[in-house]
């Protein structure tokens, strides 16, 4: 893929308190998650996408993610996951190899894959953020007794 040109934010303002925007900002956020997804570095999506430095490419693709079809989220999370259990696997085989004198070194690396994994999943979420976060109708049924209505 070669770099794209894309044009920077020029940072003044047109009116008060409001800056100038780059017309392609959302495409190149857009092109940045997909780099990200093919587990690029940030340094190599700021050259690829135009930004000013790795940092700025990092926060744009967080942006991104939070803003972005469900669709596109999944995909790379399901990317991540999948290179997190390649990951576990190496360190697996490491941990289990008997011949192998620093194999309790793969436990560190084994809780911390799994910790993001988990993270990566909600699988750590407490249940009152679960609550909190599923949507539900609360019915409440009042018995009048007869059918009258209470005035």
């Amino acid at each position: 893929m070669s770099n794209l040109n894309y044009p920077q934010r020029t940072g003044k303002s047109t009116q008060k308190g409001i800056q100038n925007r780059d017309i392609n900002a959302a495409q190149r956020a857009k092109t940045a998650l997909g780099l990200r997804a093919q587990m690029l570095t940030y340094d190599e999506i700021a050259t690829r996408c135009g930004y000013a430095t790795r940092d700025s490419a990092r926060k744009a693709i967080l942006r991104e993610m939070d803003r972005t079809i469900v669709k596109n989220v999944n995909e790379l999370r399901d990317t991540e996951l999948h290179m997190l259990n390649i990951m576990h696997g190496k360190c697996w085989q490491r941990f289990q190899d008997e011949k192998n004198p620093y194999s309790y070194s793969e436990v560190d690396r084994l809780l911390r894959i799994s910790e993001r994994r988990c993270k990566l999943m909600g699988l750590d979420a407490k249940v009152d953020e679960v609550a909190v976060n599923n949507n539900y109708v609360k019915r409440i049924i009042l018995d009048l007794g007869n059918g009258e209505t209470k005035e």
